[in-house]
């Protein structure tokens, strides 16, 4: 569930513990990429594949999927929106919360993938439908936060609110022209709703405190 995005850093940091989930995450997504270049056919074995689901069948790809990679710029551009976003999360959530929120977000990406792929037979792998449910958090706890997007040979400067929704309407529109270019597009979009839903709810009900990182209005 590969979508190339742009390289981007934050302005600031909220960090009130060490985010040991999100290395964890990181860790271990290397890690299986180093399997997969020893042994490609776990590819087969993991991912996720609508139609075989719909049949009742290798249920556990909900979740293998999203640790398997297929290329290096594939892990490198999703490794390096986990390391710059994900920390921040789960200094908002809590180290157990925010590794359930990760995981239900890629598999309501998946599940949302089933339902609106074109093309159900294809498999699907990537962490990137689970950041788009972390882009969309993101975009709820942080939504003034300065973000710069490289672009080539200058930086962006940009608020979260706008940079998610950003790729949200360009995802939505890819998913509504019925764009088939071997990126999961509908993932995507499952990943953000089932993120920002996500958020949401722990927003209203928990209301955190964030009061480390201010939250700037230009």
């Amino acid at each position: 569930m590969a979508k190339e995005m742009s390289l981007v850093y934050e302005d600031e940091e909220f960090e009130r513990f060490f985010p040991y989930v999100t290395w964890i995450i990181i860790f271990i997504n290397v890690a299986v990429f180093v399997v997969e270049i020893i042994n490609p056919s776990i590819i087969d074995l993991y991912a996720f594949t609508p139609s075989l689901f719909f049949r009742g069948e290798r249920l556990e790809t909900l979740i293998t999927h999203m640790f398997l990679h297929g290329s290096f710029i594939h892990i490198f551009t999703n490794m390096y929106f986990a390391y710059v976003f994900c920390d921040d999360l789960e200094n908002v959530y809590g180290h157990l919360y925010f590794l359930v929120f990760y995981l239900i977000s890629g598999i309501g990406a998946a599940l949302i993938h089933a339902i609106l792929t074109p093309t159900p037979d294809i498999p699907s792998i990537g962490a990137s439908g689970a950041l788009f449910g972390v882009m969309a958090a993101y975009a709820v706890f942080f939504p003034n936060r300065r973000l710069y997007v490289f672009l080539g040979y200058y930086y962006l400067r940009v608020r979260a609110l706008y940079f998610a929704f950003f790729y949200f309407l360009l995802e939505s529109i890819y998913v509504t022209l019925g764009v088939v270019d071997y990126v999961a597009h509908t993932a995507h979009v499952g990943g953000f709703i089932t993120g920002l839903i996500l958020a949401l709810i722990y927003k209203y009900f928990e209301k955190p405190k964030i009061y480390k990182t201010p939250q700037h209005w230009w």
